[in-house]
């Protein structure tokens, strides 16, 4: 079974008066990422809403959900990506450099229609070669389960 864990670095903490999603964590990894979140859900993570949480990091962990589960930290695939990069470098005869790098984007599935939908995950990261052939085997409605850490 597939497990993705990722470091991030959380960069700010939005505290909000909205009443059903009350804090906002933006984090940086290779790419920006947001979690609306609210005090159940942090507590259930163990973390505790507070000014020393920026500049934190932030251990974030992606795994396949059963079926017959309903969880509401669950995350739908948006895509995969593999990306090539090509870099010409010329010297004395021209070479190129090629780098690969596999992105994993997803969020919180929509299951009724509210302005501000709790929880929210947005959520992009690059993953390792073995990761992203190992999602791209599971089925299409596979749901993914986000827990997250403080470090």
């Amino acid at each position: 079974m597939i497990k993705i864990i990722q470091d991030l670095y959380v960069t700010e903490l939005i505290i909000s008066n909205v009443s059903n999603a009350p804090f906002i964590i933006n984090a940086v990894g290779s790419y920006p990422n947001k979690l609306i979140v609210n005090d159940e859900i942090l507590q259930s993570w163990g973390i505790e809403p507070d000014r020393t949480l920026i500049g934190k990091n932030l251990i974030i962990t992606l795994e396949p959900l059963e079926k017959s589960e309903d969880d509401i930290n669950s995350l739908q695939i948006n895509n995969l990506e593999k990306v090539t990069r090509r870099r010409y470098r010329y010297l004395s005869e021209p070479s190129f450099l090629e780098e690969l790098e596999f992105i994993l984007s997803c969020n919180s599935p929509r299951m009724k229609s509210e302005p501000n939908p709790c929880p929210n995950y947005q959520i992009k990261l690059s993953i390792k070669e073995s990761d992203y052939f190992e999602l791209y085997e599971l089925s299409a409605a596979t749901l993914l389960k986000i827990s997250c850490q403080i470090k």
